[in-house]
């Protein structure tokens, strides 16, 4: 194994720097067990409080997960984001960057789920959208219809064929989970939001790039300003 200068800054953030290059050149695979705290100290010629320390830092950042009386195990990229955004704490003055971001993310979405899409794709954000029409006609089975909301995006992202997107697709709304219970019992927000779904849907099946953007850009907005005025009288 090769090794590295541990000059200028601390040694456990220089060791957990390079055990992460290692992880991200593959020389440790996904759900691979790392070698204990002994082993890699004896490896990298450090000390065991030191690859400690460093293994502390990697499982902070979401590269490895430590599972107590079992072993240290290289984290899946999905693990990893979901780590990352865990940071993150949903409050008013983050909705508008959340939102600020999924504008970019979902309108971008679009334009590749017209390029992209397959015909089963479309099929199924069609049904998607038909049963929560059904249920938000009926206007009381709230969690069905934020677990709908949630399955359009994430099946929007995924017609996309971006992997990329479909990764922080699912985190970022994750994050607003919360949020999205509070703004679906909004009375006319459940039916606003199919409707409006309903338009985006249209222009995908349509393949008009310039109207999905813009009844996506609308849509976000909208649930935006939900949110927000949501997180104020609360």
């Amino acid at each position: 194994m090769e090794t590295f200068d541990l000059e200028r800054r601390g040694i456990s953030e220089k060791v957990a720097d390079h055990i992460k290059k290692l992880i991200l050149d593959k020389k440790y695979e996904v759900n691979q067990k790392l070698p204990g705290e002994r082993e890699m100290a004896t490896i990298l010629k450090v000390s065991r409080n030191t690859v400690r320390e460093a293994y502390k830092i990697l499982e902070a950042y979401g590269y490895i997960t430590i599972k107590h009386g079992i072993g240290i195990f290289v984290a899946s990229e999905e693990q990893q984001i979901r780590k990352m955004t865990s940071f993150f704490f949903v409050s008013s003055d983050q909705v508008k960057d959340l939102f600020a971001i999924r504008k970019i993310l979902e309108n971008n979405a679009v334009v590749w789920a017209i390029e992209n899409a397959s015909s089963v794709q479309v099929k199924e954000l069609t049904e998607i959208i038909e049963k929560a029409k059904s249920i938000a006609s009926q206007g009381k089975d709230y969690l069905e219809l934020a677990r709908l909301d949630h399955k359009f995006h994430l099946t929007l992202a995924h017609m996309s064929q971006n992997s990329v997107l479909i990764r922080i697709m699912h985190n970022l709304i994750d994050l607003l989970e919360e949020s999205r219970m509070q703004v679906i019992k909004i009375p006319g927000r459940p039916v606003k939001s199919v409707d409006e779904h309903v338009n985006i849907l249209k222009a995908i099946k349509g393949r008009d790039v310039d109207a999905a953007k813009h009844f996506m850009s609308i849509h976000l907005e909208s649930v935006e300003k939900s949110i927000m005025e949501n997180l104020k009288e609360n």
